[in-house]
């Protein structure tokens, strides 16, 4: 009995200490990540509006690296030390009086504001020296014209002075809390559209920070930045994403097994579209044309939703088009990420009652497989090479395909005249732009020039305003929306008086939303038909990252003309068309089907 209770106290003594051990190691990480988070806060902060670093008087990463070891141990009385320290900012500073941000459902006004939110500085754990200058760093004017950090010309791509670090090997975690902290302050003050975010900017920060703490190797940095640019919900950030940029992809989703066939995903189902050769036709009980509605007894809907977590996109139009195979000759085939089994179960929708049958996937790891799945996307790169840029449909109709009219195919300038009478004799154009267009100039200064249209605004563009990081200002100018001759050149004849057709769909991004908004207003007789873009209206922005990366994100508004926005939402068509299963599997182009029904018959 006394030995019992002799080994019951011993036991109670040690965990007496252990409990508040734990306790305290506990206290300490959130204590730790608490200091990590305000110190990311305040030093981009002063990274984007401080006097000294617009001067390039500011190293932020050297700074950054030097202080996350003291930042990560410190009482919230050295951390006000530190932090005050940080902020200040010496020499003269231009200051406006405080300033009241606005927020606006419709953007139509000077400047853009919905994303600024400086509340966090009323921190309670802050001395009211900390937060008088760094409330004095958010009523700073830059007067320069110019910052380190943020290119001049407003739509460069590439954010300036940002190192590369092309040897790091991801173990260090102050490194990798620094690729975090400078992708997460990009975000905060230079993408205009982080108001219209799934989250909250502010509660990324708190998720993201311990999977940037984790990091090991290259794998789970990868996987870490792409779980940051799909917090975007920006089709932009998609560019992540591309062969030259991830080299883990498939570690990262592994995608062992691709299917015998090409598919399109949709929110009903798995369409086939066609089979990569016709031998693993003839061995499937599948054929061209199934919809299939389930996998492996799980519906479509999950099954996709399971797999399209780490897809950076604006809409769910290109969740389902990077889910798809459909013009996409990377080989990706995320939708079938993460299988176990080379068999499956599928269940395909019938016309009276569903069929479940047997899918046999191919295995990438055998290298006949990989042969036949590459011949097959060979196949395909050709096929679209093959498609002309401008072609007549008939006597009466051009058609213009975006994707395929290079700057090569322009005529000089003696020929435009002729080239000129030839569009405008036809009862109707249509421009395809469901491929990226190849050739601006032949939107933004040849055609207008060639149909008779006087450059105008056909959009409200925002731009990040150098005088105050984290805001975006209206672009008045005519040139940033069309080219407007300064030799006082006009356009040739009178403005094209026929029908305009557009054919867009999920694939229309970016440079074709942007030219598709103004061939939209070109006249009152132009027409949109297709379904919901991607939703990525604006130029490109690109910051460099520790191990040579590139984190992709939109970095300038764009906005109708009566200040509807048209990031997520994409361009809306004025005829919703999208393709049936029949359709797809039909082998033509249906979509370009509707457009000339519509010439034809006006519906």
């Amino acid at each position: 009995m006394k030995t019992t209770t002799l080994k019951f106290l011993v036991l109670a003594l040690f965990l007496c200490f252990q409990i508040p051990s734990g306790l305290a190691q506990k206290n300490n990480s959130k204590n730790e990540d608490q200091n990590i988070r305000e110190f990311i806060q305040i030093w981009g902060l002063v990274k984007y509006r401080s006097q000294k670093s617009i001067a390039g008087r500011f190293d932020a990463d050297k700074v950054f690296l030097e202080l996350i070891d003291s930042v990560k141990t410190a009482d919230t009385h050295q951390f006000n030390q530190l932090m005050c320290r940080l902020s200040q900012d010496q020499g003269p500073k231009p200051m406006v009086s405080k300033q009241v941000y606005h927020k606006s459902k419709l953007i139509d006004g000077a400047y853009l504001l919905n994303n600024v939110d400086y509340g966090w500085i009323k921190n309670k754990r802050y001395t009211p020296l900390l937060k008088e200058q760094s409330t004095d760093l958010t009523n700073q004017i830059n007067k320069t014209g110019t910052h380190q950090y943020v290119p001049e010309v407003f739509y460069e791509g590439d954010l300036p002075n940002e190192p590369a670090y092309p040897d790091y090997t991801f173990t260090a975690e102050p490194m990798n809390l620094l690729a975090f902290a400078k992708a997460w302050n990009a975000i905060e003050y230079l993408f205009p559209y982080k108001y219209v975010m799934d989250k909250d900017w502010e509660d990324v920060l708190v998720e993201m920070l311990p999977v940037f703490k984790e990091i090991k190797d290259r794998t789970s940095y990868e996987k870490a930045i792409l779980k940051l640019e799909t917090a975007l919900n920006d089709t932009h950030a998609g560019g992540f994403m591309s062969p030259e940029s991830m080299h883990t992809t498939n570690a990262i989703f592994n995608v062992q097994y691709y299917p015998p066939f090409d598919y399109k995903a949709t929110k009903n189902g798995l369409i086939i579209t066609q089979f990569l050769s016709d031998s693993l036709a003839k061995q499937s009980n599948l054929k061209v044309g199934d919809l299939l509605v389930a996998i492996n007894g799980i519906k479509i809907k999950q099954w996709l939703k399971n797999r399209s977590k780490l897809l950076p996109a604006s809409n769910d139009a290109v969740v389902y088009r990077e889910l798809s195979t459909q013009n996409n000759f990377r080989g990706d085939t995320f939708a079938f990420s993460n299988i176990q089994d080379s068999i499956l179960s599928v269940t395909v929708k019938g016309q009276k009652k569903n069929v479940n049958l047997s899918l046999r996937m191919l295995n990438r790891k055998d290298k006949e497989n990989i042969k036949i799945i590459e011949r097959h996307i060979l196949k395909e790169q050709t096929k679209e090479k093959e498609f002309k840029g401008i072609e007549a449909i008939g006597d009466s109709i051009i058609l213009v395909r975006a994707g395929h009219v290079f700057d090569k195919d322009i005529p000089e300038d003696k020929d435009l005249p002729k080239l000129s009478t030839q569009l405008k004799s036809k009862k109707a154009l249509i421009f395809d732009m469901r491929k990226y267009p190849q050739s601006p100039g032949f939107f933004n200064y040849y055609l207008p020039k060639l149909l008779g249209k006087t450059p105008f605004k056909f959009a409200r563009y925002y731009t990040a305003d150098l005088r105050q990081i984290g805001i975006f200002r209206y672009k008045e100018e005519l040139e940033t929306y069309m080219y407007a001759p300064k030799d006082g050149t006009q356009p040739i004849g009178n403005l094209y008086s026929g029908q305009i057709v557009i054919l867009t769909n999920e694939n229309t991004q970016s440079m074709g939303e942007w030219y598709t908004m103004m061939l939209q207003q070109f006249s009152n007789k132009t027409t949109v038909i297709g379904s919901q873009t991607a939703g990525a209206d604006g130029d490109l922005r690109r910051l460099t990252l520790p191990g040579d990366y590139q984190f992709y994100f939109t970095g300038n508004g764009i906005f109708y003309p009566d200040g509807r926005e048209t990031q997520r939402i994409g361009i809306k068509p004025n005829i919703y068309f999208e393709s049936s299963a029949e359709d797809l599997g039909s082998n033509q182009d249906v979509h370009l089907k509707r457009a000339l029904d519509f010439i034809k018959t006006g519906k």
